[in-house]
């Protein structure tokens, strides 16, 4: 099992649980890259200002829009009475022991709560706020492309690691051969991905391998559809076939699909999970449903009943898993 969190769903976890946070913080402050993700949000939804950890520790001056006036802006970082202190997650909170060092080092001498937005079931102990639990193995969207799953995991192409072709593009003849040459970039990995998995017929694997080359992608193997011409892949219905007859065979943890019904069929016939990278859902195998259901309550034990309730109401309806 592995647990997922969108954008979306660290929204939610936050303004379900805002309200917790001490009402005399004057001052967020991230700790880069991914801690400026809740930083923010929690700043939005308080109405406070956010700065970064490097930002403070230099007592860089404090800006803000003008849109709407932020409530108790400090003179300078060093000057707050009290700030929160936010990373995304804490396995067993060393970044942000660091960074709580880092600042007293720098002579700050106000309160700091320190916050994680996700930490696992052994690290509850470690920050003195936390929105939710969760166990590893788990996944994030704001770093799905950079994970070290990314090594081991199939990746779909079109869609993803390029944009997908026109509806005239896509002739299966010389408009087709241009698009594979001069395809837009989508998402670049930051890993080596372990097996692109795509569609695309086999004659098209010297014009894709040079677009692959030409824009500094990395992978492993290359998988494509073995049959002479797109109608005959589509009267064969051979698009999802082909994805999780590749995704079981190589043993890969993780299935990155941009279209959803495929990703909803690849999960069901790999029994496998599969990220949709168009609405960022985490899609499960039927079978897992009911251990879903029963990972999720006890991960969530320790948020507010109302948060856990809505998740659980999402599985019992059908909705894939987050």
């Amino acid at each position: 099992m592995m647990g997922f969190v969108s954008f979306a769903g660290l929204a939610e976890m936050i303004r379900e649980n805002v309200h917790r946070v001490p009402g005399d913080v004057d001052l967020i402050v991230g700790i880069p890259r991914s801690g400026m993700i809740p930083a923010y949000m929690i700043g939005l939804y308080l109405n406070r200002v956010v700065v970064d950890l490097e930002g403070f520790l230099v007592d860089q001056p404090i800006g803000h829009g003008s849109t709407r006036p932020a409530v108790a802006v400090p003179p300078s970082p060093m000057q707050a009475r009290s700030i929160l202190l936010v990373d995304d997650s804490a396995l067993m909170g060393g970044s942000i022991r660091s960074a709580v060092k880092r600042l007293r080092d720098a002579g700050y001498t106000g309160r700091i709560t320190e916050c994680a937005a996700i930490v696992v079931p052994e690290a509850t102990d470690k920050v003195d706020l936390y929105f939710s639990i969760m166990p590893l193995p788990r996944l994030f969207e704001w770093n799905a492309f950079h994970h070290v799953l990314v090594e081991g995991a199939c990746f779909d192409m079109d869609g993803i690691l390029c944009a997908d072709p026109t509806e005239e593009e896509n002739d299966d003849g010389e408009r087709y051969r241009a698009f594979l040459g001069c395809a837009r970039p989508h998402v670049r990995p930051t890993r080596r991905i372990a097996h692109i998995v795509s569609a695309r017929l086999e004659r098209y694997r010297p014009e894709t391998e040079a677009w692959l080359a030409a824009n500094g992608i990395e992978y492993g193997t290359l998988h494509l559809v073995n049959l002479p011409t797109a109608e005959e892949r589509r009267r064969q219905g051979a698009h999802v076939v082909h994805k999780a007859r590749v995704y079981m065979e190589t043993g890969a943890p993780l299935f990155y699909e941009s279209e959803p019904e495929q990703a909803r069929q690849i999960a069901r016939l790999s029994h496998k999970p599969v990220l949709c990278t168009h609405d960022m859902t985490l899609h499960l195998p039927d079978r897992l449903d009911v251990v879903a259901m029963a990972r999720t309550m006890r991960w969530h034990m320790k948020t507010p009943l109302s948060l856990m309730k809505k998740r659980v109401k999402r599985l019992l309806i059908g909705h894939p898993a987050r």
